[in-house]
Order: C-alpha cells, then sequence, then structure tokens
C-alpha cells in the first residue's frame, strides 16, 4: 500500500486509526516486561519445568520460598528502565521517532530470544534478557507518550492506557494458561516473538507525525476540553523546550511534583506487594495446588484490575491524585499481617485484595498523565509527560530493593 493510498484511509478514518494503532503500542511496548514479571517465580527455580512438576526449592518453610526474592527480576526489570528515563529526556528530541522504535522493537525481540533460549543454569544472561525488556518498554513509554503529544488526547493517551492495561492482562493470562496446559516456560516465552512484529505493524499504521500535525486542530478537537484556541502554532511547541537550556528544563519539573509523588508511592506499594509478598501468599489446601500456579494467577489477578482501571478514564476521572497511595499503602500493610498471622481463610480473599490493588494502581497512572495533558502547557507537554514517567520506574526500583531483605526475613521467620 503506497503512502498515498494510506493517507487517504487516514483521512476518513483518523481517530479510529489513532487509537488503535496506540492501544496495539501500548500492548506490545509492555508485554516483554509484564512476562517477565509473571515469569519471575519459574526463572529463579528452573525456566524449563513444566508448571505440573512438583516444586524444587524449600518445602520444608512455611512460605515454600525460593532462596531468592522475586525483587530480583523486578530490579532487573526496572533498573536499565530507570537510566534511559533519567537521561533521555534531555537529548532524545534529537532522534527522529521511527529510529526510536526500530531501538524498541529490536531490544524487544532481543529480550525474548535470550530468555527463552539460555540455558536455566546461565542466570546472567536470563538476566540481560529481562534487562532488555526494560530498556525496550521504558525507551518506548518515552517515545510514545512523548508523540501521543502531537496527536488528539482522547485518542492516544486513552489508547495508550488501555493498552498498556491490555499488556498486563494478556501477557500474564497468556503465560498462565500456556504454561497450565504443559507447554515449559522457555517454549511460552519464545511464542511471544510475535510481539515485536506486532509492533512494528501497529506503528507503521499510526498516520505520522507530520500528518498528525497538519490535524492539531482540525474539527476532531473543537471541544473547549481539549485544547486552547490561544495555543501557540505546533512547530513553535515542539522547539521551545527541546531547544532550551538545561536550566529551563529543570524550572520544569517543580510542577510535575503533584503528579510524580503520587505515581511514585503508588508503585512502589504495589510492586513491593507483587514483588515482595505474592510469592509469600501461599495457601497449600486451595483449589489451585502448585506454588507456582498460584503465583502466576496472582498477576492474572492484578492484571485483569489494572486493564479495568487504564481503560476507564473516558467515564471516571479522580483529580484528587493522593487519595492512591493512601490506600495502597493501606494494602501493605494488611498483605504483611495476613503473611504473619495466616487469618484469611481462603485464596478468594487474595485474589479480591489484588484485584481491588491493581484498580489503585492502573487508576492513579491513567489519571496522572491524564491530568498532566490538561493541565500542563501545550508546549513543554511532551518534555513533561517524559519526565513525570520517570516516577513510577523510581518507586519500583525501590519496591525491587526493600523486597529483597524482606523477602529473606520473613522466610526465616517461617522456618522457625
Amino acid at each position: 500500500m503506497n503512502m498515498k493510498r494510506l493517507e487517504h484511509y487516514w483521512e476518513k478514518y483518523y481517530p479510529q486509526f489513532v487509537i488503535t494503532s496506540y492501544w496495539l503500542l501500548g500492548l506490545t511496548n509492555n508485554f516483554a516486561y509484564v512476562i517477565m514479571l509473571s515469569a519471575a517465580h519459574d526463572i529463579l527455580s528452573d525456566g524449563n519445568s513444566n508448571s505440573t512438576d512438583l516444586p524444587k526449592h524449600n518445602t520444608t518453610n512455611r512460605f515454600d520460598c525460593n532462596e531468592l526474592s522475586t525483587g530480583a527480576i523486578l530490579l532487573a526489570d526496572i533498573l536499565p528502565g530507570i537510566a534511559i528515563k533519567l537521561v533521555a529526556p534531555f537529548f532524545v528530541h534529537k532522534i527522529k521517532y521511527w529510529k526510536r522504535v526500530v531501538v524498541v522493537i529490536i531490544t524487544n525481540s532481543c529480550s525474548f530470544l535470550l530468555v527463552s533460549l539460555t540455558p536455566s543454569n546461565l542466570k546472567p544472561l536470563i538476566f540481560l534478557g529481562v534487562m532488555a525488556a526494560s530498556f525496550s518498554s521504558s525507551f518506548g513509554e518515552i517515545t510514545f507518550l512523548s508523540m501521543s503529544t502531537l496527536y488528539i488526547r482522547t485518542l492516544s493517551i486513552t489508547g495508550w492506557a488501555s493498552g498498556t492495561g491490555a499488556a498486563g492482562l494478556i501477557g500474564s493470562f497468556g503465560y498462565a494458561a500456556l504454561t497450565s496446559i504443559g507447554l515449559t516456560p522457555s517454549t511460552t516465552i519464545l511464542l511471544m516473538m510475535f510481539i515485536p512484529v506486532l509492533m512494528a505493524l501497529s506503528y507503521v499504521a499510526l498516520p505520522t507525525v507530520d500528518f498528525a500535525k497538519s490535524r492539531v486542530y482540525s474539527e476532531l478537537d473543537t471541544d473547549s476540553e481539549e485544547r486552547d484556541t490561544n495555543e501557540p502554532n505546533v512547530e513553535n511547541n515542539l522547539g521551545s523546550v527541546n531547544h532550551g537550556s538545561l536550566r529551563d528544563k529543570f524550572k520544569l519539573l517543580p510542577p510535575l511534583l503533584k503528579f510524580m509523588i503520587p505515581l511514585f508511592l503508588v508503585y512502589f506499594a504495589e510492586y513491593f506487594i507483587n514483588q515482595g509478598l505474592f510469592e509469600l501468599l501461599y495457601f497449600k489446601n486451595a483449589f489451585i495446588k502448585q506454588h507456582k500456579l498460584q503465583y502466576r494467577w496472582y498477576n492474572v489477578m492484578y492484571q485483569l484490575a489494572v486493564f479495568v482501571s487504564r481503560s476507564s478514564v473516558k467515564w471516571i476521572k479522580i483529580k484528587f491524585l493522593p487519595i492512591f497511595p493512601i490506600l495502597q499503602i493501606l494494602n501493605i500493610f494488611i498483605f504483611l499481617s495476613h503473611i504473619y498471622l495466616d487469618y484469611f481463610p481462603s485464596i478468594w480473599i487474595v485474589f479480591l485484595l489484588i484485584f481491588w490493588e491493581g484498580l489503585l494502581g492502573g487508576g492513579c497512572y491513567v489519571n496522572s498523565f491524564n491530568q498532566i495533558s490538561i493541565e500542563i502547557p501545550k508546549n513543554v507537554r511532551e518534555f513533561s509527560i517524559a519526565v513525570a514517567s520517570i516516577a513510577d520506574s523510581f518507586g519500583i526500583a525501590l519496591a525491587g530493593f526493600i523486597a529483597i531483605p524482606v523477602h529473606n526475613s520473613i522466610c526465616s521467620y517461617g522456618n522457625k
């Protein structure tokens, strides 16, 4: 299909192309990241063992602990992303969008190949694959969120938020389902190689940046909430912050703190629960017998809730962002108290709490970026979104660091 023909379809079905492409980009961008976390328990035990095998780690411990916390996988899955998010906003505007996308696709592919094809005893190489997934996801997030400012907000941000939520749901459910029917974790991860291909096709289908610029003030963006008619020309907007001094860029940070602090706290709390406490929530007499299977389905329940909340911004908007970290931190104490006191009578209570936890995390994410796209001036919005996305990564990294000693402490307690 030549470019003229494609532009004809873009003109005719512009909203559909933008929201669908952004939904698929969100899905494919976060997919590898989700798969690595869903497979964390398997990666730390035996990446080639079938889900029906009896566990080979510590079966005498009350919590059936792995030697190493899944927080270690979390760190490998987030630290490279933090590094790229810290430096990218200050230079990434010099790189064309299509070149950035190529880097994302290549590193995404490498992550699946390294983790799936490396023998389970070569843990450093497997961790390198996990780190490739982290780099791909974070660089992709910066790229696609920054690029979203060139499209109509209700299309690009909504599609992206829902797509990233779907990545969690489809990735975690797909991994749990395929391993449950007999595929090994390694084979399951290798099957995910279609994801980078789908990302490439989604980017090709997205109206080009130049085409989007020509439609920024089209009839589709007339709602007063969506734009300000006194805003300067989009070309000037794109250049004003990108070519400003480093000092000018740092001046943009204080107004973003009201978004970044809730994001940081919410993501710290939920990933501390997910990677520090999930694997300790073991019900020996539950209808799901295997510890690995329980861990996988905890992730599915969490990702289902994230998908629901990230897809809800068109109908439910919450401006008071501090409510999310307050409730999420409360969840930490609820889970910890059960781990020590063992008072939940059924695994179903844990499933419900995990669903609630996911609703809070996804809700904070989508409402934060939606508010940024409304409140932050258009000429600095692209840079601001890229910077704000660092907050959740710092929260996740801190959770990973704390999860490891907490895991060791609780497991020592379980040996008594």
